[in-house]
């Protein structure tokens, strides 16, 4: 990413060759590149990804903790699989995941059938000690060939956006959220990009998106599967709920990379002590905000608490809350002072779906900014 040279060094050859960057695909942290000075290459055949079956062996090669050439085995444990929610950059991929070990260095290396093609490029772990622990994940080969196609012809990706962020339906979050409004299927929206063109079709934070084109969306992935491949100023139809009552919107599709250029194209910030004692609800502590505090923080939207403390196995601690998010509602009611949430607290009773929407950092330093998130859980009893 923005190197000022490349070079490449081929196995039993001492010779550092120049490289130069034809194209690049942030979405799939792909690049192609010519290599100069060099033409007697062996290449590697191109397998086919969609034929592979779990439970097929796999060969992963790469260096992993810089041991070059290391070969290792295992199977394909599983196929389509998507990292968490919270791993942004992988939305556009679905990996094949193996148990192959796959260390720091295997990355960019490939992942290989019985009869040595390539299926997948080996790109991440899933890990608590951050080396091999069985589940690794490869980028299917199709996409990446798709992409290399593009990127020759037409020296960059163009893929399709509406200008949203949602939580995946297939989570415990994505189905609170769902059941909180009656449905069991659909893409709860949680962000829309001013200007996009989901906010030029009139579509909100909130608003749940059921069918695209007439078809049922149940999943993240049938969203975005469709919208990325549907052609730049193209149009789709797409079905909302919003509050319990339904409408078609007509939006214009985008240019993802335009529409999220920094994301497609460490430490938090420090807190100052609490000004006012907090009082717990919900398992968390939560108190109001001075304008010196909205201030330090770069808090622009008006309203909310601040959550200074999550109580761990409390009811906001499993429905995701954290300490330093800032509560701007519970069930659509608007939250402007700590009474606010006591008042509205007191009305829910045990098996109550409960919503909350708050505002969550991201970012460091000067670059913090506050994302709005809906998230919600079901009151246990006491």
């Amino acid at each position: 990413d923005k190197a000022s040279n490349i070079r490449v060094k081929f196995m039993n050859d001492p010779t550092q060759y120049p490289a130069k960057v034809v194209g690049v695909d942030a979405a799939t942290d792909l690049a192609v590149i010519k290599i100069e000075g060099k033409t007697n290459f062996a290449a590697l055949k191109i397998g086919n990804s969609d034929a592979v079956q779990v439970g097929d062996w796999a060969l992963a090669i790469g260096s992993p903790l810089g041991f070059e050439a290391t070969v290792t085995a295992g199977i394909i444990s599983a196929k389509e699989r998507n990292l968490p929610p919270d791993e942004q950059d992988h939305q556009l991929q679905h990996f094949l995941q193996t148990d192959a070990a796959i260390n720091p260095g295997n990355s960019g290396g490939p992942l290989l059938d019985m009869r040595g093609e390539v299926i997948g490029i080996n790109t991440a772990i899933a890990s608590r000690s951050g080396g091999y622990q069985g589940i690794g994940f490869a980028l299917p080969v199709n996409i990446a060939a798709n992409v290399y196609n593009e990127i020759i012809k037409n020296g960059h990706v163009t893929r399709g956006s509406i200008g949203i962020r949602f939580t995946q339906s297939d989570t415990e979050q994505g189905r609170s959220l769902l059941k909180y409004e009656g449905l069991t299927d659909g893409v709860f929206v949680q962000t829309v990009n001013p200007g996009g063109p989901a906010d030029k079709a009139g579509m909100q934070a909130g608003d749940i998106i059921t069918k695209i084109n007439g078809k049922p969306v149940h999943t993240g992935d049938d969203l975005v599967d469709t919208i990325t491949a549907t052609p730049v100023g193209q149009s789709v139809s797409l079905d909302v709920i919003r509050e319990g009552k339904h409408s078609t919107m007509k939006v214009v599709v985008g240019d993802l990379a335009q529409i999220f250029p920094e994301q497609f194209g460490g430490a938090k910030q420090q807190q100052s002590s609490p000004e006012e004692p907090a009082e717990q609800v919900f398992g968390m502590d939560i108190q109001p905000m001075t304008a010196s505090q909205r201030q330090s923080r770069g808090i622009k939207e008006e309203g909310g608490v601040l959550i200074s403390a999550v109580e761990a196995g409390s009811f906001a601690y499993h429905t995701n809350l954290l300490q330093d998010d800032v509560l701007l509602s519970i069930n659509r009611k608007p939250i402007n002072s700590v009474a606010d949430v006591k008042r509205i607290g007191a009305t829910l009773k045990p098996g109550d779906a409960v919503e909350f929407r708050i505002l969550r950092a991201s970012g460091q330093g000067r670059n913090i900014t506050w994302t709005p998130i809906y998230l919600a859980g079901m009151l246990p009893a006491k």
